[in-house]
């Protein structure tokens, strides 16, 4: 499973991981699961951490080693994806897509915001970062990768 990520996800991967193992033993137990969620003020239960352990602990030693925690990162970054791709298709009318500035427009009238077409235009200038008159799911992942 490592052996599929670039070396600067490894190197990402690598370095929370170390940062969570707090006792450094070279895996993260049940203890430093909880830690590590409760630093994103995230609280699962006792049950729900042992779920996790069972199901990313490579190698039946009560623990996550650091092949389990790569495992457990895709995961999660999956779910993420998932989810930004549901609300970009809310965003997304006709389905094509792209997010066009008419979209847009009516995205931000249906919330309660008047936009002027200028600040339409401007907004989606920010946005739309290949510069070809839409929001791609691209430009869409990037502005909340920026953040």
């Amino acid at each position: 499973m490592t052996t599929e990520l670039s070396k600067e996800k490894l190197e990402e991967y690598r370095s929370a991981f170390e940062m969570f193992d707090l006792n450094n033993n070279g895996l993260i137990t049940s203890n430093e699961l909880s830690s590590m969620f409760h630093n994103f003020q995230q609280f699962p239960t006792k049950e729900e951490l042992k779920s996790m352990i069972d199901n990313y602990d490579t190698n039946s030693q009560d623990g996550i080693n650091f092949e389990g925690f790569c495992k457990l990162m895709q995961q999660s970054e999956k779910l993420e994806v998932n989810e930004m791709k549901e609300a970009f298709s809310v965003f997304d009318q006709n389905h094509d897509g792209l997010i066009d500035q008419q979209e847009l427009h009516n995205l931000m009238k249906n919330i309660g915001e008047e936009f002027t077409e200028n600040q339409i235009a401007i907004l989606m200038n920010e946005i739309d970062f290949d510069k070809d008159g839409a929001i791609s799911f691209e430009d869409f992942k990037k502005l909340f990768e920026e953040k």
